[in-house]
């Protein structure tokens, strides 16, 4: 039994064994991939914990995947290496019934694995930030840095809320805006006028804007049925970030400071104020030169430009955006970084077992063939200004074409290129048809509600369900494949006679 350089004892005798008994799961080196890259990983989080040291820093984590993917790509490399070594399927060396199943399960964890390290630096700056910052604390720091700027500059900040009058009709016709004289009824929190007749240009929106329009008003009045006047507060918010997505605390709107703090506004101790500003800078900054500090230098002759210069709360924001970012970047993005994963795993996992299932020239001349024509297919398209719908509609056909080639097999008496790139193919486009169908059946609904002017019963169709069942059934598919047909086929192409 040879020693491997930080290899344990258990793992070199597990090697020994399968090397003695199982010849074809040994040749994976699976288990070996998987240790070198928990190893990889851990002393990539031990090093990413101490870099990410300052969660407010701006983000550098693209740099550091492309580090780590680079490292893992060579590691990818020297894995094929040991891999083409030996080959029981080429060697003709005893194949049982589950051994292509069994070899792309462990190809798929082996490139996973490999994978999966390229995104311990981002889950670790998640966790540093989680870890530094709390949810809670950081949306009543928002709302503690506006409210705080508000009594400190009560005498900049305007007060009149601006009136904007719609009428709401039951389709919109192509016209323009129109004029209509109407008495308005004032409110305490809005007007500082006696109601009376006022001249108002109105504006045309339907009952879905209006809805939206409700949600989203800081206050309104309701003339009558069709007459909606609503009242937009002045900006009292000079910090704000997507920070209370996941809190129960709430960050306070213009309106909501407006009636806390500024309509019954009282004097406040100041030195106190100051002080916690201060130290919320100090807690939050990390550059006041940025993009915001810049702008509002440069137009600083508004109440908020100078309030935010003042208090340098374009640092605090750029400072709060960075550690929101980071906070949150799993929870919102994780089905996003489980789809890259999946695929990238997925793509590399078909390609090495195309490769050990076929000749080298046979591999080459199908990646050749695939380039040819997706270039052929994308020259179409643009000569004949086709729509996404026809691309798919080739994709279907190719897969048709394949699909014969591939059972012209069963039939053959010599080895034939063509069926082998046909198999191949067939091979690799599997997983990916249901998608395929899912999107061209998208794609014609999409056109024919347009065409309709029916796209609100389009939008109501769940199709990101559809798209997960779809990713879902071509993964089963394509095992099921493996199993039942795709052995079979390259095993009766393989070893039959060269043409």
């Amino acid at each position: 039994m040879n020693k491997r350089l930080l290899v344990p004892r258990f793992l070199q005798e597990l090697d020994d064994k399968l090397l003695r008994n199982k010849p074809g799961t040994w040749a994976a080196r699976t288990h070996l991939v998987v240790y070198f890259t928990v190893l990889f990983a851990l002393l990539t989080a031990a090093f990413c914990y101490f870099v990410f040291f300052d969660a407010k820093q701006d983000s550098s984590i693209i740099s550091w995947n492309v580090f780590v993917g680079l490292i893992a790509f060579i590691g990818f490399v020297f894995w094929l290496i040991f891999l083409l070594r030996f080959n029981v399927f080429k060697r003709y060396g005893n194949w049982f019934a589950m051994d292509s199943l069994k070899d792309f399960a462990l190809y798929f964890i082996a490139i996973g694995a490999m994978t999966g390290v390229c995104f311990v630096p981002s889950a670790v700056e998640t966790y540093r930030a989680n870890q530094q910052f709390g949810n809670e604390e950081i949306v009543n720091d928002i709302n503690e840095l506006n409210v705080s700027a508000c009594k400190l500059e009560y005498g900049l900040l305007p007060l009149t809320w601006t009136p904007d009058t719609f009428r709401v009709v039951p389709k919109l016709p192509n016209r323009p805006v129109n004029e209509e004289t109407t008495v308005v009824v004032a409110t305490d929190t809005v007007l500082s006028e006696e109601p009376g007749h006022i001249s108002y240009k109105y504006e045309l929106i339907d009952t879905a804007e209006l809805r939206v329009k409700i949600m989203n008003a800081d206050s309104l009045l309701k003339l009558n049925d069709t007459m909606y006047v609503f009242y937009d507060c002045p900006d009292y918010t000079f910090v704000s970030a997507r920070a209370d997505e996941y809190t129960t605390t709430k960050l306070l709107y213009s309106a909501d400071i407006y009636y806390s703090t500024i309509k019954n506004y009282r004097q406040p101790d100041k030195a106190a104020l100051l002080k916690r500003m201060e130290a919320l800078k100090i807690k939050y900054a990390f550059d006041s030169r940025n993009y915001y500090g810049d702008y509002y230098d440069n137009n600083n002759s508004s109440y908020t430009s100078r309030i935010i210069k003042k208090y340098d709360l374009s640092g605090i924001n750029s400072g709060i955006d960075n550690v929101v970012m980071k906070k949150y970047d799993w929870v919102k993005n994780w089905n996003d970084y489980l789809r890259v994963f999946y695929y990238i795993t997925l793509l590399f996992t078909l390609l090495v077992f195309i490769f050990r299932h076929s000749t080298v020239k046979t591999f080459f001349l199908s990646v050749l063939t695939g380039v040819l024509l997706s270039i052929i297919t994308a020259l179409i398209m643009a000569v004949s200004d086709g729509s996404g719908s026809s691309i798919l509609s080739f994709m279907i056909f190719y897969y048709a074409v394949f699909i014969v080639l591939a059972l012209s097999i069963l039939g053959v008496r010599v080895r034939k290129a063509v069926q082998g790139i046909g198999l191949n193919l067939f091979v690799f486009m599997t997983p990916f048809i249901p998608w395929i169908f899912v999107q061209l059946n998208r794609s014609m609904k999409e056109r024919r509600y347009y065409e309709e002017e029916d796209m609100l019963l389009y939008k109501t169709v769940n199709w990101s369900l559809y798209f997960l069942l779809a990713e879902i059934a071509g993964a089963l598919i394509l095992l099921i494949l493996v199993h039942t047909l795709f052995k079979k086929l390259y095993r009766r192409w393989y070893s039959a006679p060269e043409e």
